[in-house]
């Protein structure tokens, strides 16, 4: 059975009835960190478990495609960040450009393969496969024909989760390309807690965004890609996403940065940023940049290490 809570689709569901009847293999979504008791990671060698470069336990058989076939996908675009970073402005900014394609957060690292009989396990074996290997191959399908339908060249995709499993797309993909979005941690924090007052305390949001951005701050130092940060790209919207452009290999449009005008379907909890201000069509001011001495304790250590305060002026020294 194939459950995708957030992102189900009737061809995902038919295939994975199809997967199950016919070859004994059952696909279901992978639990979330909290219920099995540990953290989730990015990739691991070949044959065994690991741990990410942020120690995270990761996949065992964790792989590279053995065989060119095995990916449809050439050179995905991950955009790895913290939540409420901007994410969703660049998703629907680089939507607007004829050639990228970039859908709502597919959370796609979460779907993950069981192979349920002996049969099946014998069968994948034979052909050289291991379940990782097929949760790989069912990630490229999913994105490759999310950007089949859309008919561009260029798949974008900006779950905030990604960052807790970018090594494992490296691996994945090893073509993969990379955008490194950061914004002052305290501006995340805020913005998180504006989201819901009430159940999202700021000493909550706090330690709920802090973790994505130790994992973003982990993998940006191992991974090639490019930095982005989010008061650039409201501040001057045109140059960044020339920038990015340049980044990608294709030719800077104009038109792109004014995203109101085209449908970029509907906007939605859970799947990308759905408050007012994405909905204007048009790239609004950011927050303005916090005073050192309003920076938590827990956030100094990555103001400096991004480079939005120096490491006494955090403190206050």
């Amino acid at each position: 059975m194939l459950t995708l809570r957030e992102t189900g689709t009737q061809l995902a569901r038919r295939c994975a009835t199809a997967l199950e009847k016919h070859a004994g293999l059952r696909v279901t979504r992978v639990p979330r960190a909290r219920d099995r008791g540990e953290g989730t990671g990015g990739g691991a060698p070949a044959g065994g478990a690991g741990t990410s470069g942020a120690g995270r336990p990761v996949k065992a058989g964790v792989r590279p495609p053995r065989d060119p076939a095995d990916r449809l996908l050439v050179a995905p675009v991950f955009v790895l960040s913290a939540p409420r970073s901007g994410s969703t402005l660049l998703r629907v900014v680089l939507d607007s450009h004829s050639r990228v394609h970039a859908p709502v957060e597919t959370h796609v690292r979460r779907l993950s393969v069981e192979l349920t009989t002996p049969l099946a396990r014998r069968a994948m074996k034979a052909l050289g496969h291991n379940t990782a290997d097929v949760e790989h191959i069912l990630w490229d399908r999913i994105l490759h024909r999310e950007l089949l339908r859309s008919g561009k060249d260029v798949i974008v995709e900006k779950t905030p989760s990604n960052v807790f499993a970018a090594d494992r797309f490296a691996t994945c993909w090893p073509d993969a390309r990379f955008i490194f979005l950061l914004r002052h941690p305290v501006s995340i924090a805020r913005s998180w807690h504006d989201a819901d007052p009430a159940r999202r305390p700021m000493n909550r949001a706090v330690l709920h965004t802090l973790k994505y951005m130790r994992a973003l701050d982990d993998v940006r130092r191992r991974l090639p890609g490019l930095t982005v940060r989010y008061e650039d790209v409201t501040e001057d919207p045109t140059a960044e996403f020339h920038r990015i452009c340049d980044f990608l290999g294709l030719p800077w449009e104009p038109g792109m940065i004014a995203y109101g005008e085209q449908d970029h379907g509907d906007f939605h909890k859970g799947i990308g940023d759905w408050r007012d201000k994405i909905r204007t069509g048009t790239v609004q001011p950011g927050r303005s940049i916090p005073r050192p001495d309003a920076i938590p304790r827990e956030l100094r250590p990555m103001c400096e290490s991004w480079g939005y305060v120096e490491a006494n002026a955090a403190s206050g020294d």
